[in-house]
């Protein structure tokens, strides 16, 4: 007999019903499985939205799975739309390339029984976590919250490179966080859809905006070593080099003005900038791509700051 949990778990997808199908069968395939899964599809070949529709249609175990088909591609749409259809008080931000433990929910489940506890970061076991100090100098980590999970003025999210037991984090990645839908819809937080190409910009700007509100209100976000899963990275459908290069650029300067970081954080993110390129250069990575995004981030600020990003 399964276990069923009082939990959402929101699920875009973008044509990839094989990395679907592997990733609800983790879930499914617990003892402990969530209430509710929301899957939104995006996917832009007919045939692969019928199979990604049929794999929602399954024997579920006592899960409702929810089938939502959007037109737009769009990973803040996407979570926007499945925002609206979570009945559960505790939310799940998955990916579709997640496998998860079979103590995983279950974990999620006993630690937010905590009221203080706002936020769980998810740990991926198949991170491998860099303690190399170059970053200090390059500006994508500080040395000052190295112990914890943070933002960079730099506008850049890093864990610490080791976790045990739980530590503070101002911000989750977006394979897999778990949320309060009381405090989303409390504090109107959104997924910001001016950004686009490059998820982990998404996934900063929302985890930052709801750690900040937190953090104002006394409660808590967390990195806990019980939380956690396996990210596969699927490769099927990424986005090309050159939209990434930009993404990476134009969104990291909007989140700094956005956030109010001020001149030391724009000033950071033009020093980062400057530091991928010349390796870019050194590795022979499409250097020009990355050139040419710096380039149009400094004729374009005033637009990137009102959130022009096309």
């Amino acid at each position: 007999m399964k276990n069923i949990l009082p939990i959402s778990v929101l699920i875009p997808t973008l044509n990839r019903p094989e990395t679907l199908e592997k990733t609800l069968d983790s879930y499914l395939s617990c003892d402990n499985i969530p209430a509710q899964i929301v899957v939104v599809d995006q996917s832009q070949d007919s045939l692969m939205a019928e199979k990604i529709k049929k794999l929602t249609e399954r024997d579920n175990g006592g899960t409702k799975i929810l089938y939502v088909f959007r037109d737009e591609p769009s990973s803040s749409g996407a979570r926007n739309t499945a925002l609206k259809y979570a009945e559960n008080e505790i939310i799940v931000f998955s990916d579709d390339d997640v496998d998860v433990y079979n103590d995983t929910l279950l974990n999620v489940y006993n630690l937010f029984k905590d009221k203080r506890l706002a936020m769980i970061a998810g740990i991926n076991n198949r991170e491998t976590n860099q303690e190399g100090k170059i970053g200090y100098l390059l500006g994508t980590k500080s040395f000052k919250n190295r112990k914890i999970g943070h933002v960079t003025p730099s506008m850049l999210g890093r864990y610490p490179p080791k976790i045990s037991g739980e530590v503070e984090t101002q911000w989750a990645m977006g394979f897999f966080f778990v949320v309060r839908k009381s405090l989303v819809d409390k504090w109107d937080i959104n997924w910001d859809e001016r950004m686009t190409g490059y998820a982990f910009n998404e996934d900063l700007d929302f985890t930052y905006a709801y750690y900040k509100r937190a953090k104002q209100e006394g409660l808590r976000c967390v990195l806990n070593e019980n939380v956690r899963v396996v990210h596969r990275y699927s490769q099927e459908y990424r986005a090309p080099s050159r939209r990434h290069a930009f993404s990476y650029v134009l969104n990291r300067a909007y989140l700094s003005y956005k956030h109010s970081m001020g001149l030391k954080s724009a000033l950071a993110v033009d020093w980062v900038n400057f530091c991928i390129l010349l390796q870019r250069i050194a590795k022979k990575q499409n250097p020009k791509d990355m050139l040419d995004a710096i380039i149009y981030l400094q004729t374009h600020r005033d637009e990137i700051k009102m959130g022009k990003l096309s």
